[in-house]
């Protein structure tokens, strides 16, 4: 026969063997689907499996899988396991792929294959290249449990959704959004749960914008103290740490009457002293330190600029925000100093 013809090489004929032997095992054995990368794409990834559940779903998890078949690849061994060589070109590739990479070797006369999770961690440098053991005891058509571990449980994603989609729809919903805090979170100084929940309400632009202005932070557990919250210093303490991960306080919080979140931030970080009582013992008057109610103010102006640029909020809109803030606080020293201090202008794109 003239040799002007392509020829099937033997290492492709094994490279075929391979990918039978592997293709077989996960959709006939384990009912899963076996999707070949064109050889063309092929650079150390040579195919990804599809996990399916008994009942025919396809889970969306994948496993990457990259095969190779061959006496040569079972030749060296240890006590464990074969090892298995690879190439240095493949070691960032394999490394930074998105998903889990199944290593299978193949005995094309037994048609038995063996696997190991590739880890980057677990490979061992070899002067110009790197190897891996791959242990006897991970035969692939008795691995399914042990490649269904790798992935994890299936998440109900839809059933996760509609919870958090109804929450949503609450906080758009709602004209107070009330935020409690209790002792607890107090006296450990927690501050993550409740910046989880600003991250929350700012999770898409259109959340944020229906989310202005309605928060309400109140302090559970203290109604038995007959001091202001202002007075007890582990609340102090806790609302200088919690101001200080809010930045974005002032564009959430409610500004609507009544409302208590922003005086009391503001005086738990002043010099306060209740000087009297009125006589319906409904409302005191307070001696404090006012120049921290400024610097408190001028402290959040920047985070309240970054979210309503975010949203395109106009600047109009956005002073009248700010206004609502101050005029919360009723403090004619802050008032004047936060006037000159309103957010920046922003520079309108062309």
């Amino acid at each position: 026969m003239t040799d002007d013809f392509p020829k099937f090489s033997r290492s492709a004929k094994l490279g075929e063997k391979g990918v039978s032997i592997v293709s077989k095992v996960v959709n006939d054995d384990f009912g899963w689907i076996f999707r070949r990368n064109p050889q063309e794409h092929d650079f150390g990834i040579d195919g990804q499996i599809d996990i399916v559940t008994p009942d025919g779903s396809v889970t969306g998890q994948v496993l990457a899988v990259q095969i190779k078949c061959g006496k040569s690849f079972l030749d060296e061994r240890n006590q464990w396991g074969y090892v298995y060589r690879g190439e240095q070109k493949h070691l960032n590739y394999l490394a930074n792929y998105p998903l889990p990479v199944i290593v299978i070797i193949c005995d094309p006369e037994s048609g038995e294959a063996f696997w190991e999770l590739f880890q980057a961690t677990a490979a061992e440098p070899t002067g110009k290249a790197w190897k891996i053991m791959v242990p006897f005891s991970n035969k692939l058509g008795a691995s399914k449990e042990a490649l269904l571990n790798i992935v994890g449980p299936v998440r109900d994603a839809a059933k996760e959704l509609a919870d958090y989609w109804a929450l949503n729809k609450m906080l758009k919903q709602s004209d107070i959004i009330f935020y409690a805090l209790d002792a607890e979170d107090v006296r450990t100084l927690e501050v993550d749960a409740p910046r989880a929940f600003f991250d929350r309400l700012r999770s898409t632009r259109e959340i944020a914008a229906d989310s202005q202005s309605k928060v309400e932070i109140f302090f559970s557990g203290y109604d038995n103290d007959s001091r202001e919250l202002f007075e007890i210093p582990e609340v102090r303490a806790y609302v200088a740490k919690l101001d200080h991960v809010l930045g974005d306080l002032f564009f959430f919080v409610r500004t609507a009457q009544p409302t208590h979140t922003l005086i009391t931030f503001a005086l738990c970080q002043t010099s306060a002293t209740v000087i009297a009582t009125n006589a319906d013992r409904r409302s005191k008057k307070v001696s404090f330190e006012p120049r921290p109610f400024a610097d408190f103010i001028h402290r959040h102006c920047g985070p309240l600029n970054e979210l309503t640029e975010w949203i395109n909020m106009p600047e109009e809109k956005e002073k009248e925000l700010f206004f609502d803030v101050v005029d919360c606080l009723k403090v004619p020293e802050a008032n004047a100093a936060a006037g000159r201090r309103q957010p920046k202008k922003r520079k309108r794109k062309s």
